[in-house]
């Protein structure tokens, strides 16, 4: 199954959660699942947008299915993170996650740390984004082609943008 993997550049987490919300509201029933890709100062955002169908029936179960492979991607780098409700290691919560349904959509939104601990060196956004990448399609049988928003994404996108403060 196509998937579309939509980078968006450099982003607040005010203006990440803003992106994700409105391409979540415009998705049809039919649409392709996205992953929404962002860079913050000290963390690169994602977020996984999917159609109800491709989630697990139980909301509560939604986080662990979208994070499952952000956690095999920290280990692929040699950081034991784990999935408890959240993403942690050594006890401390690394991710902030988020889940919510919005409209035919189910939102799975978290993030990377730009420098993991231990090494403290800047992971470069390419390598873990292609980490990332094969551990989704792995994980959920989607193979994903990189992508702009639509006309109608782009539209709704400017419109909910939030202004500057």
């Amino acid at each position: 199954m196509q998937a579309r993997w939509i980078r968006l550049g450099a982003l607040g987490q005010r203006e990440f959660d803003a992106a994700w919300a409105s391409l979540a509201a415009v998705q049809a029933r039919t649409a392709a699942p996205i992953l929404l890709w962002a860079e913050e100062a000290a963390r690169y955002p994602f977020a996984l947008i999917a159609p109800l169908k491709f989630a697990p029936g139980r909301k509560d179960r939604w986080l662990s299915w979208g994070l499952a492979s952000a956690v095999a991607t920290y280990r692929q780098f040699g950081v034991p993170a784990y999935l408890d409700g959240e993403i942690y290691l050594h006890g401390r919560d690394i991710a902030s996650s988020k889940v919510a349904a919005i409209g035919e959509c189910a939102v799975i939104a978290s993030s990377f740390l730009m420098r993991f601990p231990g090494n403290c060196v800047a992971t470069p956004s390419f390598e873990l984004e292609q980490a990332f990448r094969l551990r989704l399609e792995a994980q959920h049988g989607w193979s994903f082609d990189s992508s702009w928003p639509s006309a109608s994404e782009a539209v709704s996108l400017a419109a909910r943008s939030p202004s500057p403060a």
